[in-house]
């Protein structure tokens, strides 16, 4: 009596190899596009809370000088702080650092961009605290994400990685950049 040999053949594993491999090749780039917009819808919707924050701030102390976002802590309460020393930078997700952030935004003066809101009591060259201006530039790894502007005065701008049409420093929108 003979055993037969089970098995598969090298058509039919070819065969599943080549569905995978043309699975993967759709499923990608379509997983990097929906990271990508998830990450954007994340940012604006930041910039949008830190907006309200930010008036909050200004309907009390008349100033928007001296102004701390609310940053989440991991025991569930809430701290006063922003993620770098420069008191500018702001990283996304909250509790993301310099090395695993999406999106990087800089909160800083409308009049001076150069300027952070929190200024040293003494110092001369204060940040005016009339008005703000928060900019927010993707990480470099995720590749086609957009870059985003957005000020006290309203002006929301929003411009593909790669073009120098906004900057934290732009007073406008610039030509290749589209309102959000």
């Amino acid at each position: 009596m003979q055993t037969q040999i089970r098995g598969f053949t090298l058509i039919e594993l070819m065969t599943v190899v080549a569905i995978i491999a043309i699975l993967a090749a759709i499923a990608i780039p379509s997983y990097r596009q929906f990271a990508v917009t998830n990450a954007e819808a994340e940012v604006q919707a930041k910039m949008q809370q830190l907006e309200v924050e930010l008036n909050g701030w200004r309907a009390s102390a008349l100033t928007y000088r001296g102004f701390f976002p609310k940053k989440p802590k991991t025991d569930g309460g809430v701290t006063y702080a922003y993620d770098e020393t420069d008191n500018k930078t702001i990283y996304m997700p909250t509790g993301s650092t310099a090395n695993n952030y999406r999106y990087k935004i800089q909160l800083v003066d409308g009049v001076n961009p150069a300027k952070s809101l929190v200024t040293n009591t003494g110092d001369l060259n204060q940040a005016t605290g009339r008005s703000w201006q928060m900019y927010a530039e993707p990480n470099k790894n995720l590749t086609g994400a957009s870059k985003f502007l957005f000020t006290s005065v309203g002006m929301r701008c929003k411009a593909k990685t790669g073009t120098d049409s906004i900057t934290v420093t732009s007073n406008n929108c610039g030509t290749a950049s589209e309102k959000w």
